[in-house]
């Protein structure tokens, strides 16, 4: 079995997703992946744990307003077909709302490395994503 790890810039586009589908699709190995958040992912992250250290929500809601964009339009181009961007969006609502409730609660080490880990798990889901809806559009 392979194990293998791909950093930010390898999901950071739609296309090099896609790039690493095909790299990982390529033989029937199995396969332990591991992906990075999207390249810029884990600074905007970063920008919103310390505008929420410092107490300044207002900026924290910017950036995370800021970063969903990105995901949307991510997400836009990444998928094709309605069913997938339907899923990947609801995917979007469950961690952008997690990020904007951390907005009215107490900042702590605690919750930055929650708000941290958010990068990783986007990444992983809109990845799988993907791979379902390849898989479909074969069958189909």
């Amino acid at each position: 079995m392979k194990v293998m790890k791909f950093g930010g810039t390898s999901v950071g586009k739609p296309q090099r997703m896609k790039e690493v589908a095909k790299l990982i699709t390529a033989d029937a190995e199995s396969k332990i992946v591991v992906l990075s958040a999207l390249s810029g992912t884990t600074n905007a992250l970063i920008e919103i744990s310390n505008s929420l250290a410092a107490g300044d929500r207002n900026a924290a809601k910017q950036q995370i307003d800021a970063l969903e964009q990105h995901y949307q339009n991510f997400v836009q181009e990444l998928l094709s077909k309605d069913a997938a961007i339907a899923k990947a969006k609801l995917v979007l609502a469950e961690h952008f709302e997690f990020l904007t409730i951390i907005l009215k609660i107490s900042f702590s080490e605690a919750l930055n490395k929650d708000i941290l880990a958010q990068g990783e798990l986007l990444s992983t889901k809109l990845f799988c994503l993907y791979l379902e809806e390849q898989i479909l559009i074969m069958c189909c």
